[in-house]
């Protein structure tokens, strides 16, 4: 899909091949011209609904049609928070949070150096790497204030 289509795509099939036997990742990161786009599996999304009744999902369907299969991912809307403290930082590992803007979130987008991350708070991290979803990896964030 282009960029267009993902910003604007509040329902959108897509048409791939997935093959005989495929892996279904429970996490897609698009990145398409300074924009990223975020996809969980059907699984995934449903607990971070648990955890934030605010973030909005948009269905994306892959569709085979050679081997006659479909698979949906949700796209994540998750607004920014400006809650990273002043500072000249040289990666996002060095990066400090105001704890008192990030309140209660259990997830949160962060733009840092024309990037975006989302931040996920220890429960819910650890909740999700129980479950073992497949394709989402995590990187410690140390610094709170």
């Amino acid at each position: 899909m282009t960029k267009e289509e993902l910003e604007q795509a509040n329902e959108d099939v897509i048409e791939c091949n997935l093959g005989e036997k495929y892996l279904q990742v429970d996490y897609i990161m698009v990145r398409k011209l300074f924009s990223t786009f975020h996809l969980f599996s059907d699984g995934l999304k449903e607990l971070l609904e648990i955890y934030d009744e605010t973030l909005a999902f948009y269905p994306i369907f892959l569709c085979d049609n050679q081997h006659m299969q479909s698979v949906v991912y949700w796209k994540c809307v998750c607004p920014a928070l400006n809650c990273i403290a002043e500072g000249k930082y040289k990666s996002i590992d060095d990066v400090v949070f105001q704890s008192d803007k990030i309140e209660e979130r259990f997830l949160f987008r962060v733009d840092f150096e024309k990037q975006e991350y989302f931040v996920f708070d220890r429960v819910l991290t650890e909740n999700i790497l129980r479950k073992e979803y497949i394709g989402i990896s995590f990187q410690k964030v140390e610094h709170m204030i």
